[in-house]
């Protein structure tokens, strides 16, 4: 039986969430961008593994956020397609929040596309709200980003 396992993530992880990330997004964050965020003092970055009965690790989704002053800024998550559904996303998100407002962060920020209903969806059974646009901030489509905030202060 697999077990999942929620661990910081490290260099030895860039490798999948590449793959996960080049299957999850039409404008993907390359190699450089991971690193970077790797190196960042203010990130908090997560990766979820699915262990086998022969302890082998494979990496079936991540976030990476960083904690600013009293905000948390979800830049990307993102969940293996042969895993989505089962709860991961919503496990990851939580991870971040609780971590950050244990940290003394009141909100949590991210942008998403409004053709990505099923992470809307998500994010609203979260408790995110939609506060404002970012106009044709995607630039593969000229897309708007819509800028949901979590208040953490609820949570406590």
């Amino acid at each position: 039986m697999a077990q999942l396992q929620l661990a910081a993530t490290d260099m030895a992880d860039i490798k999948p969430i590449l793959q996960i990330e080049k299957n999850s997004f039409s404008w993907p964050w390359n190699r450089v961008s991971f690193l970077g965020e790797l190196t960042c003092r203010q990130a908090c970055n997560f990766t979820v593994k699915c262990v086998d009965s022969d302890n082998r690790h494979q990496v079936i989704g991540y976030v990476f956020c960083r904690l600013v002053d009293s905000e948390l800024h979800i830049l990307r998550i993102a969940v293996d397609r042969k895993w989505r559904g089962r709860g991961i996303g919503k496990w990851l998100l939580r991870r971040c929040t609780d971590l950050a407002s244990g940290k003394g962060a009141t909100a949590a920020f991210l942008e998403v596309r409004p053709s990505n209903q099923s992470a809307i969806a998500l994010y609203r059974k979260q408790g995110f709200k939609l506060v404002g646009k970012r106009p044709h901030y995607y630039t593969d489509t000229r897309e708007d980003a819509l800028v949901l905030l979590k208040n953490l202060k609820e949570d406590l």
